[in-house]
């Protein structure tokens, strides 16, 4: 029992439960992303399970990724490897946590790996100005931007309301503590299957 093969190589029903388990998915969701990770190279995924795709081939099968203004960020932060390629292990990480049904404490932690943009486990008014750039500027047109003192009013405005022991940056602590008082972070942190 349990070792029966679904349609895919290396994901057998044992597996499939233990990624039910592990992840805010269902097994039918899981077997979507599968189908869909399998349909880049069936004949890679066949030889390796474990093949790491480049985030060209994830994105190409995963419209939601294409237009995302942290994709880089996303590929770093749930790339086991840190080399801007996925595993099937690795997408099913990232959609787990962008499921409605990931808890929102689980979401935070996540999140703030995101924006985390100079990756030294704090949000700095640099980071989020960082921030701002990506969610505000036109990749068509670089004349369409805040300009830096509107950053730095808005960066100013976050650390006055996020950084509550005044340590100039948000720590992982002050960052989940806030959100966790923001209803509608779980549904703004989520993208559909």
């Amino acid at each position: 029992m349990g070792m029966c093969q679904t349609k895919y190589p290396g994901l057998t029903q044992d597996i499939l439960e233990d990624y039910a388990a592990l992840t805010f998915l269902s097994k039918g969701e899981i077997m979507h992303l599968m189908k869909k990770f399998y349909s880049i190279d069936p004949e890679k995924i066949d030889a390796n399970y474990h093949h790491r795709f480049h985030k060209d081939d994830i994105i190409e099968k995963f419209d939601v990724l294409k237009n995302s203004p942290f994709q880089d960020r996303l590929f770093r932060v749930f790339s086991s490897q840190k080399d801007d390629c996925f595993s099937f292990e690795d997408l099913l990480d990232l959609c787990s946590v962008m499921s409605p049904e990931c808890l929102p404490e689980v979401k935070a932690s996540w999140a703030f790996k995101v924006y985390d943009i100079d990756e030294d486990n704090a949000i700095s008014t640099q980071d989020i100005c960082d921030i701002l750039d990506r969610l505000t500027s036109d990749p068509d047109n670089s004349e369409d931007h805040l300009d830096k003192e509107s950053k730095m009013e808005i960066a100013k405005g976050i650390m006055d309301k996020m950084n509550l022991d005044n340590s100039g940056s948000i720590s992982v602590s002050e960052f989940k503590m806030v959100l966790s008082r923001i209803p509608e972070f779980s549904s703004s942190f989520y993208f559909k299957l």
